[in-house]
């Protein structure tokens, strides 16, 4: 009767009130704990689950919960049923002395008994769920259907399978047979057949999805490791490698496959397998050369993992063209398998170690994903590696999987109030409002950026270094667990404080100060490096992003050519130059080549003008009269296409005065310019840098001296 009761309930992450004369479980002497159906084992296996698990929080123990009930005691009943024929996910029905609880599937049950844990423990002192987050689902019938069968968030936090769990996620490392592009793991030291042919040539990076000898080897895998998916049915993802080259071999392009699209070959892989094991069920990935849906219904046991990388993070994106286009390719694939996933980001990959607020942002995304009839979510982040706010982040996600009509802001402070007592208002009203700028912001997340691109977007330095600053007051005052991740907070934390630092040099939250006329590096800069070093401390935090840079070779860079520095006397510090060549879009500021803070080694984010053209500049000439010497530097990092000049140049009134060619320092990394110069006497004075000849190749240029 109670599960007919909760199948009729509104199914969705809400509950009206019930039974005003219900009592509180604070007001009963202990706990019954039962199963709705004696002769279920799932329901007797579960009633243990939570009767165990309630007793070791419950103070009193075995008194409080009891193994069976007890005539001198009242005792709150709590009843457990496993229901496949529920029309949602699960349901709380609450009666005078108890409350039913009920879910489709054992992983639901899990997830639902810590919510009933963590509720009773906000009733009932003698229960202890500090541990546990916030609770959605209260001790009122209630009913709900989660938005998204398929809910996983790769973070650190999510790793931990105990608060997988807790949070009813997904895991990608044990949740599928193969995932994402790792059919190299199946396809290694295959023989010339499994590859690709791209114009003509065998291209090892990529393969053949019309080859036998492809669908042999995919086919041993799985029934060698997974056996026919009778019992245990599992999910593979039969991808191409992550690249846009496309085979185009006779037996592909008789599929379909051109230039443009793998498509054809990879539906025909996919059907292939799907009718050796119809048991199991194989996805593929609308991304790169599979992007586009195929023509034909796909068989009942395939999908596809829809890329979100096209769709910006920014306000307007889903209006925007870009929305558009994305929104219809999504309903061409629905139009052909009932099995849509999304991948999507929620990560900065070349800094891990900056706050990326991307949850208001994401909560709007999955309504539309949920809306458009999407069934499973990817929510690509740092993996193992940690990022700041993780914890938070992690359940925010997790909740708005399970119901993205929820309000992040909420959801952000009822966290923080329960596990930051000391901290919590100063981390919600920071994050908060992250939340919001980024939001609001039309520049939108760069999924790969720097610091310039995350103020651009969201980040305000001032009010960050005030932050930073009052974090720092605050975490001597934390005990236990908060002051241990409040410390682990400040620590990554102080790479964003040493980034913006860098990035405006001489300026209020900068890392330099004038004395003298001259500028000298602020003693504080060494405070936030010492802060830093303490990642060692830490083990998620090696790097500095997806790239795998490591702290601490970002340390020495910043220590050998910022702090330890020798100090250059620079006529040209707060003087503009003017650009002549066209500037790349983002780069049209040319005030990091003056600002006096030498660029680092370690990638193009730090320091760096970018230029995809030869750079021209010009140099006002009354700050150049003096100069005596003339110095200027480049980034070479061949893997970015970001090559050396082959010569700079100096014009003195259009007529060429001096070229340099690049001399590189002991690594090969950073290639300077150096010479003397007289410069008086000229009206107009240009620099010149000039690429390499040949290929695709770009500029990064660093501080621009004339040395008096």
């Amino acid at each position: 009767m109670a599960a007919v009761f909760c199948a009729t309930l509104c199914l969705l992450l809400a509950g009206a009130g019930c039974s005003a004369a219900a009592l509180s479980p604070a007001e009963c002497g202990g706990y019954a704990v039962a199963p709705a159906d004696d002769a279920s084992k799932q329901d007797a296996r579960w009633a243990g689950y939570l009767r165990d698990h309630l007793r070791r929080r419950a103070e009193g123990g075995i008194r409080t919960v009891p193994d069976e009930g007890t005539g001198d005691r009242e005792l709150f009943g709590l009843t457990v049923r496993i229901d496949t024929l529920l029309k949602g996910d699960f349901c709380v029905e609450r009666s005078r002395r108890g409350v039913l609880i009920a879910a489709r599937d054992e992983r639901t049950m899990l997830w639902l008994q810590y919510q009933l844990m963590k509720s009773l423990a906000g009733e009932d002192r003698r229960i202890d769920a500090a541990d546990l987050p916030p609770a959605a689902v209260g001790l009122r019938d209630t009913a709900g259907r989660f938005a998204f069968a398929y809910r996983a968030v790769y973070t650190p936090a999510a790793q931990d399978d105990d608060l997988a769990g807790i949070l009813s996620t997904d895991n990608v490392e044990t949740g599928w047979g193969l995932w994402g592009h790792q059919l190299d793991r199946v396809l290694a030291d295959a023989p010339k057949e499994v590859f690709a042919t791209v114009g003509g040539e065998t291209c090892d990076g990529q393969f053949c999805f019309s080859s036998d000898e492809t669908f042999r080897r995919i086919e041993k895998y799985v029934a060698d490791n997974f056996g026919e998916g009778g019992t245990l049915p599992a999910r593979f993802v039969i991808a191409p490698a992550d690249n846009d080259a496309i085979c185009t071999c006779e037996a592909c392009s008789a599929a379909g496959n051109t230039s443009r699209t793998a498509t054809p070959a990879v539906m025909r892989m996919l059907g292939r397998l799907a009718a050796r094991f119809p048991h199991h069920t194989f996805f593929t990935l609308g991304y790169l050369s599979t992007g586009e849906p195929p023509a034909v219904r796909m068989p009942a046991n395939t999908g596809v993992i829809v890329s979100a990388m096209e769709l910006p993070l920014s306000a307007g994106a889903l209006k925007s063209a870009s929305g558009k286009k994305f929104a219809v390719r999504l309903d061409g694939w629905k139009d052909v398998t009932d099995n849509v996933y999304i991948w999507d980001y929620i990560q900065n990959f070349d800094d891990y170690l900056t706050p990326f607020p991307v949850l208001e942002r994401m909560g709007e995304r999955l309504r539309f994903y949920r809306d458009k009839g999407v069934e499973g979510i990817f929510l690509n982040g740092s993996g193992y590696d940690y990022v700041p706010f993780d914890d938070v982040r992690t359940y925010v996600l997790a909740s708005l999987l399970r119901d993205p009509g929820q309000p992040v802001g909420t959801l952000m402070r009822r966290y923080f109030a329960a596990n930051y007592p000391k901290s919590g208002d100063l981390l919600a009203g920071f994050c908060v409002q992250a939340e919001r700028r980024a939001a609001a912001s039309a520049r939108g997340l760069n999924l790969y950026g720097g610091i310039r691109d995350a103020e651009a977007s969201w980040l305000d330095a001032a009010k960050f270094a005030a932050f930073y600053d009052e974090l720092g007051r605050v975490l001597p005052t934390a005990k236990g667990a908060e002051r241990r991740q409040l410390h682990e907070l400040l620590t990554a934390l102080s790479y964003t404080r040493l980034e913006v630092a860098r990035n405006h040099a001489a300026g209020p939250s900068g890392c330099m100060e004038r004395r003298g006329g001259s500028l000298r590096v602020r003693p504080q800069a060494g405070q936030w490096l010492a802060a830093l070093e303490e990642c060692a401390s830490f083990a998620g935090m090696k790097h500095v992003g997806e790239s795998g840079l490591p702290v601490g070779e970002y340390l020495g860079a910043w220590r050998s050519r910022i702090f330890q520095a020798e100090t250059v006397s620079n006529l040209l510090p707060d003087t503009g130059l003017k650009a002549v060549s066209r500037p790349d879009e983002g780069y049209e500021d040319l005030g990091v080549l003056t600002d006096g803070v030498r660029g680092l080694p370690v990638g193009y984010h730090y320091g760096w003008h970018i230029s995809s053209a030869d750079l021209e500049v010009e140099i006002p000439a009354g700050a150049a009269s003096r100069a005596q010497r003339f110095e200027m530097s480049f980034l070479d990092m061949p893997r970015h296409r970001l090559r050396a000049p082959r010569s700079v140049e100096v014009y003195k009134d259009g007529a060429l005065y001096r070229a340099f060619v690049p001399k590189p320092d002991a690594a090969g990394r950073i290639f300077t310019v150096s010479g003397p110069v007289d410069l008086s006497g000229a009206e107009r004075i240009t620099v010149r840098a000039l690429r390499p000849e040949g290929g695709r190749t770009q500029l990064a240029a660093d501080e621009i001296y004339l040395i008096p």
